[in-house]
């Protein structure tokens, strides 16, 4: 008998002893985040939690249903469950609170938010209900104007294609699970193509097109920067000059490109520093030193003291908190309603082979 596609799990702390509900819920949603709840909701006659997920593949759908809480997704989570992926969120009660460089952000029902699941984020919420569909960055990327402009992006419901995007993961939710294997998996790229459509169309890169024609070429620049950048990282010698001469652009224009990351110096030691931390854990038996050398670190010094100011922790003591998780988890069952835990840790190590089979560490 094949395996079943389509696998469905509830997670619902009502069937949970009452004064290790929350404790539980904690336990489990660290998976993919860090919470805190107020003292007075973790009262177990107040506090509930419930997650409905579905997945197909390495793609997940999930209706999550809980109390006001405090969420973060740090460096260790981060580099623990390997996720490299986007989370659209559609909010259907309740309201998300977070802030940006530009101020206070605050998603209420009929809005989404855009995650890139590689950052880090903090925001928090009201008691709410929402459905979050999780995609593969190697799907979704291909297919997306602007792929690094999307964090913590909200796309209101006033505008019409997200409240097009907002009934399609309605319905996906209420209609997945009665489907034929061999539909769901046929109806994956549908779904990728509808979201990438919405973001499109209605993020940053969306929106200075609709008002500036020259916008247009201004992404064609940046993608071939952002390629140049990716494909040059090991070289210790790139900086903003040798970008400037090989990609034929002007500093102040440069510049521009990535004042919302901070600068070009701060994306790169960004990017740098986040495909090192991914391949510390990936590749754990290949010395610190080649790891640092692969990401444009002349000496294993400088790279740690980087590594430290950044993460708050040496490359040594991720790899021995990665290899304490690693051990818990193994001696952990799968307790039943909890299987979305190892989706996600499955579709993790998916994400990280799809990111490090073409470029190997040596």
């Amino acid at each position: 008998m094949p395996a079943q596609v389509i696998e469905k799990s509830v997670f619902d702390t009502g069937s949970i002893e009452e004064r290790l509900r929350y404790d539980v819920w904690r336990e489990s949603i660290s998976c993919i985040f860090s919470v805190d709840a107020p003292k007075e909701l973790r009262d177990p006659r107040r506090f509930n939690a419930v997650i409905r997920a579905l997945r197909v593949g390495n793609l997940m759908l999930a209706e999550t249903a809980t109390v006001a809480q405090c969420w973060k997704r740090r460096p260790l989570e981060i580099a623990r469950d390997g996720l490299d992926h986007f989370m659209v969120q559609l909010f259907v009660s309740g309201n998300m609170t977070w802030t940006t460089p530009y101020g206070d952000q605050t998603a209420g029902p009929g809005d989404l938010v855009v995650f890139d699941l590689a950052r880090e984020m903090q925001s928090q919420t009201s008691d709410f209900n929402h459905l979050s569909l999780i995609i593969p960055r190697s799907r979704l990327v291909p297919v997306l104007d602007h792929p690094d402009h999307h964090h913590m992006q909200l796309l209101p419901s006033s505008l019409p294609l997200t409240r097009m995007l907002a009934d399609y993961i309605v319905l996906l939710n209420r209609n997945l699970p009665t489907l034929e294997d061999g539909c769901a998996i046929d109806l994956m790229p549908a779904v990728i193509s509808m979201v990438a459509a919405c973001l499109n169309t209605a993020g940053p890169a969306g929106a200075a097109r609709r008002q500036d024609g020259l916008a247009v070429v201004d992404d064609l620049i940046d993608v071939r920067i952002r390629s140049f950048i990716q494909q040059n990282m090991a070289d210790a010698d790139l900086d903003v000059n040798r970008i400037c001469d090989e990609c034929g652009i002007s500093r102040s224009a440069l510049y521009r490109l990535f004042r919302e990351e901070g600068g070009v110096r701060h994306f790169l030691r960004e990017q740098r520093l986040g495909k090192a931390m991914r391949e510390l854990l990936f590749y754990s038996e290949t010395q610190v030193s080649s790891i640092a050398r692969a990401n444009g670190f002349s000496h294993a010094n400088d790279f740690s003291r980087a590594f430290r100011r950044r993460f708050g922790m040496t490359p040594r003591d991720l790899r021995a908190t990665q290899a304490r998780h690693s051990k818990s988890d193994a001696s952990l069952p799968c307790e039943e309603g909890r299987e979305y835990e190892q989706w996600l840790r499955q579709i993790g190590r998916i994400g990280s082979l799809d990111r490090f089979s073409s470029s190997p560490v040596p």
